[in-house]
């Protein structure tokens, strides 16, 4: 009996570093620099800024997403480590008034760029729409995976029985669920996340065949997937807000919270003068009412609209109005 629980412990202590390699290996560690936000760090690192969240769950470490400091060390997923969308905003600066300059050493100083909103962006943060939209979905793959990305083929149908010709494109598309208000419960539609894009190759024992040419999150046998039509990527510029009231009735992934940077959806669109750039003041929908942010919204449709958060001084929830 000794003898079995001598080997026990030598077999334990000859696994352990086994198993502290294998943990190590599934991440890159990341020094923080001076400067540097989680917004920052999963932009540059993962090329895709809304990734903040999973890493903020994967260093338990972090007790405030804004406060890290520099030559902290954080943990990156190494299954996040993919070229996603890179999404950033510029950087506001202070303007001081300064005394004038002689002309002999004046320097020019060039207005700051908009911030380009970028195609990817556009397709990848999705709407609210009446139903689920599709003229087919994705009906397997060569190598019967369930979940593709980049580069990967898939076999899709179309709900038409069509055979569409080689070049034509398609969006994989999902449904995150029903949106009801948050005031009157009325609803309001669907959240309908873009997964990516997908290209026609040509016919393989009876199926369409297709590949992954953009994704922006999972795609998933079984997803539907919508005619394509071109997005274009434009300067963001401070636009007309309409003296309208709204509410913020969904977050990006149905996130029960949302900071600086994410994406929020509200209940005013096009029909009510919202166009892209019209920025609105959050006011919390908790008492006591105060103001809590700032929303510019970044694309619209006829009666909701999708925003990204410039400014908060506390979590944004479903219920905060305007």
């Amino acid at each position: 009996m000794k003898a079995i629980f001598i080997l026990l412990i030598i077999s334990l202590s000859l696994l352990m570093p086994l198993r502290i390699m294998a943990e190590e290996t599934n991440y890159v560690e990341y020094t923080v620099k001076k400067g540097d936000t989680l917004w920052d760090i999963t932009g540059g690192k993962l090329s895709d800024p809304f990734q903040w969240p999973n890493v903020w769950k994967e260093n338990p470490d972090v007790k405030n997403p804004d406060l890290i400091y520099p030559g902290q060390r954080l943990r990156l997923p190494r299954y996040m480590l993919q070229k996603q969308i890179n999404i950033k905003l510029p950087e506001e600066k202070e303007v001081r008034k300064k005394r004038p300059v002689p002309e002999e050493n004046a320097i020019t100083i060039l207005p700051r760029k908009p911030f380009v909103v970028e195609a990817d962006m556009l397709a990848a943060i999705g709407y609210i729409g009446k139903k689920t939209p599709g003229v087919g979905k994705i009906v397997s793959t060569p190598d019967g995976r369930t979940i593709i990305g980049k580069d990967d083929s898939a076999y899709i149908k179309l709900y038409n029985n069509a055979v569409p010709e080689k070049g034509k494109k398609f969006y994989a598309v999902r449904s995150l669920g029903v949106i009801k208000h948050p005031s009157t419960g009325k609803v309001l539609g669907k959240l309908i996340e873009v997964t990516g894009i997908i290209e026609v190759t040509g016919q393989e024992g009876g199926y369409t065949k297709a590949k992954v040419i953009k994704s922006f999150i999972e795609i998933q046998k079984g997803d539907p997937i919508d005619n394509y039509y071109p997005i274009e990527s434009f300067p963001l510029v401070k636009g007309k807000s309409p003296a309208v009231n709204g509410t913020v009735v969904a977050s990006r992934d149905m996130r029960l919270l949302s900071g600086n940077y994410d994406i929020v959806y509200i209940d005013r669109g096009s029909i009510d003068g919202v166009v892209p750039g019209s920025v609105f003041t959050l006011i919390t929908g908790e008492k006591p009412n105060r103001p809590i942010g700032k929303i510019q919204v970044i694309s619209t449709r006829q009666k909701s609209a999708a925003a990204i958060v410039t400014k908060s001084e506390t979590a944004i929830t479903r219920g905060d109005y305007f």
